[in-house]
């Protein structure tokens, strides 16, 4: 896959981001669903999935720092529902009805507060498109997951993407959906990661 100078700076400026950051504390983003008298539907966490290790959220997760909170999304870096990361204010919900939970104190997350950032890479996967006037197809690489790896060497998969909701063993990239792990076997399992 050939990376053009924009993947590469992309990527770097990521791991500006994240490289040397101890974490302070994790906070899920979910969407606020409002029916038609104006009432939140989904008032609960509603992130869990079948696996302990992975959990699915419609909208982000924020990285508490010392200094800044990093916010990971899906968005169309690259293409539609491709990663991306940037510093935003926990308190700011500007333009979307999001709803927070501090899972900082969860299982999988109790051990990571505290540790340092240490690495960080993108998994680029791409998707074949044909050009204009449909006379040869082109890849277009585009940031499937995060891979984020502290001092303790653990890491966290960040990934746009979703279970599929028959038989939650497969996923589906590409999606308005992040899958969550600590747990890179998983990760390499449902092909979050190679």
């Amino acid at each position: 896959m050939d990376l053009t100078e924009q993947h590469i700076n992309f990527e770097l400026d990521a791991r500006i981001m994240f490289i040397g950051q101890t974490i302070r504390g994790v906070v899920y983003g979910e969407l606020e669903y409002i029916d038609e008298e104006g009432n939140n539907v989904d008032p609960e966490p509603y992130f869990k999935t079948k696996y302990p290790d992975l959990d699915t959220l419609d909208y982000s997760v924020y990285f508490k720092t010392d200094f800044k909170t990093i916010y990971v999304t899906w968005d169309n870096a690259f293409v539609s529902y491709g990663l991306s990361s940037k510093y935003k204010d926990l308190n700011d919900n500007s333009g979307t009805y999001v709803q927070k939970w501090d899972v900082s104190n969860e299982p999988k997350w109790r051990d990571l507060v505290g540790q340092k950032i240490v690495d960080f890479n993108v998994y680029w996967s791409e998707i074949w498109t044909s050009n204009p006037d449909g006379n040869y197809k082109i890849s277009i690489p585009y940031p499937q997951s995060f891979i984020i790896t502290t001092e303790g060497k653990n890491k966290i998969i960040i990934s746009a993407a979703e279970l599929k909701q028959e038989e939650e063993n497969e996923v589906f990239g590409l999606m308005d959906n992040l899958l969550v792990t600590t747990n890179a076997e998983l990760a390499r399992q449902l092909k979050l990661i190679e």
